[in-house]
């Protein structure tokens, strides 16, 4: 493959030019997270080349089939079809990539790899881009794998007469692929226009794509917010053609209300055929105009409507963050073994009053079937009437000693509630402790005033509001923000994860 190199570089010269046909990343994910699983050779290699080796194949190929036509190939290895027809416009045309009978693959990621390349030199993707269309594009092969009934469905014949049931998509299984792997890319019909505005990605969001994608553990959420940049991406490449179409539209009216102009103006000294001429070039324009103002309005339906499915997807994608953070917070708090505590009563013992008559409490076990006192922990105090369990510890707001006038995080043992860590932060002793994502929020007391402040799992401050907050704030969380009470009565929004300000809430 090193020596391939040289080559690559003299092939992508002669790509500079290459048409802009995009690839459809809608009939791609469409498919895109089928559970799906493939099985890769594990053993020992006596060769092992590198990504960019393995890429610079998909590289060779689009040079191969760009400098051939319609067809291309890599040794014997690799081979690429592209199958397009102005006919059956409802229906998508192709690249075929052919895993050949002399390949050697043997992972699912080099077969991306190759792909990927393979599109940035056809299509002049981005290095990312071509990276997520690869990804979906062996997995949507792999769900239609020897589905022809679906694929003459969704693709034009000029595709399907170059597949069979045995080798149209690619085997979950990389012993199946030489010889017996044609993997389908479905071009758009607006592919030659080029860039995002090509692309067709509603059909990806379908309810029942999305549904497949929350099925899995984390929800599909990066797959999903990665499309939903890709349609915002979308939106704003149509906005900037709606303007230029505006632009132009409006010029040609000019130019169309100049020419009606002149040519009452010239009428009285032109022939009854120039006459004609003229007015035949002016309906012309007219009927231009007309086109243009259709696609013009086609664009924008389709941009407010691309709009519209953004909104929506951005509020689920935000409510299923919510219940993945809800999830984690579970997961953080749930012992490794529940008879730690499933047998167990722990229970905040009042036990004497303070100074002010404030109450002293101290966390203690209690078996609750001889209702004998089992533990109890070696705090001078506990804070609050709350404590949580985070990550097989117990957590709570407690005085160390009773000299000290401010309460501290800390984290106990779940059965013997021996101090196993101090937090360094001063805090409202009364403060409501916010658990999410691993992070623990609450009010630190900072000089006279309180600010809302983040710890991580070493009870490591990590984050605090500049704003001074009301230290019996309650604290809600949003997708990224987090809501809490300014010390004036206002409620802030901040970032979730440096505590900056992102707007404020006034009462009305």
């Amino acid at each position: 493959m090193q020596k391939l190199l040289p080559a690559v570089a003299l092939f992508l010269l002669t790509m500079l030019n290459i048409s802009a046909l995009e690839v459809d990343i809608d009939e791609l994910k469409e498919q895109a997270e089928k559970k799906i699983k493939f099985i890769n050779y594990s053993g020992e290699y006596k060769r092992i080349d590198t990504a960019d080796e393995i890429k610079a194949i998909g590289w060779l190929l689009a040079a191969s089939r760009e400098q051939n036509g319609l067809q291309g190939s890599f040794l014997g290895k690799y081979s690429i079809i592209r199958a397009v027809d102005p006919e059956e416009p409802d229906k998508f045309d192709a690249d075929i990539i052919s895993i050949d009978e002399d390949a050697r693959v043997d992972h699912i990621d080099n077969v991306r790899r190759v792909i990927a390349g393979y599109l940035e030199a056809s299509f002049d993707y981005t290095a990312e881009d071509a990276r997520l269309l690869a990804l979906f594009a062996t997995i949507y092969n792999a769900v239609f794998r020897g589905d022809l009934e679906y694929l003459s469905q969704k693709y034009k014949e000029v595709v399907t007469d170059h597949l069979s049931r045995d080798d149209a998509g690619i085997s979950t299984k990389y012993f199946e692929w030489p010889g017996a792997t044609r993997m389908v890319i479905p071009l758009t019909e607006k592919a030659a226009d080029g860039g995002l505005s090509s692309l067709s990605t509603s059909e990806l969001t379908e309810e029942g794509v999305i549904e497949e994608l929350r099925t899995a553990e984390d929800m599909g959420l990066e797959d999903r917010k990665e499309m939903v940049e890709f349609k915002e991406r979308e939106v704003d490449e149509g906005k900037e053609a709606v303007e230029k179409a505006e632009e132009s539209i409006a010029a040609q009216k000019e130019a169309r209300a100049e020419a009606e102009k002149e040519l009452a103006a010239e009428a009285s000294r032109l022939s009854e055929k120039e006459i004609e001429q003229r007015q035949a070039e002016i309906d012309k324009k007219k009927v231009e105009i007309e086109k243009a103002e259709a696609e013009l309005a086609k664009t924008d339906r389709a941009v407010a409507e691309k709009e519209k499915e953004i909104k929506k997807e951005r509020e689920q994608i935000i409510e299923d963050e919510r219940s993945q953070d809800i999830k984690a917070q579970e997961a953080a708090s749930a012992p490794e073994k529940a008879d730690y505590y499933s047998d167990k009563l722990y229970y905040l013992w009042v036990q004497s009053s303070g100074k002010a008559g404030e109450p002293s409490r101290n966390l203690t076990i209690i078996d609750p079937f001889s209702e004998a006192t089992l533990t109890s922990s070696t705090l001078a105090d506990v804070s609050g009437r709350s404590f949580y369990f985070f990550k097989n510890m117990i957590l709570l707001l407690a005085r160390e000693k009773s000299s000290r006038e401010e309460a501290r995080l800390a984290f106990l043992h779940p059965t013997t509630l021996e101090t196993l860590k101090w937090g360094k932060e001063d805090m409202y002793g009364d403060s409501m402790v916010f658990i999410q994502g691993g992070f623990i929020y609450g009010m630190m007391k900072n000089g006279s005033d309180y600010r809302l402040a983040r710890f991580d799992e070493d009870l490591t401050l990590t984050a605090q509001s500049e704003q001074r907050v009301d230290k019996d704030s309650f604290i809600a969380t949003f997708g990224d923000k987090l809501y809490v009470n300014s010390e004036d009565g206002n409620v802030l929004v901040l970032d979730k994860n440096d505590l900056s300000q992102k707007a404020v809430i006034t009462a009305e």
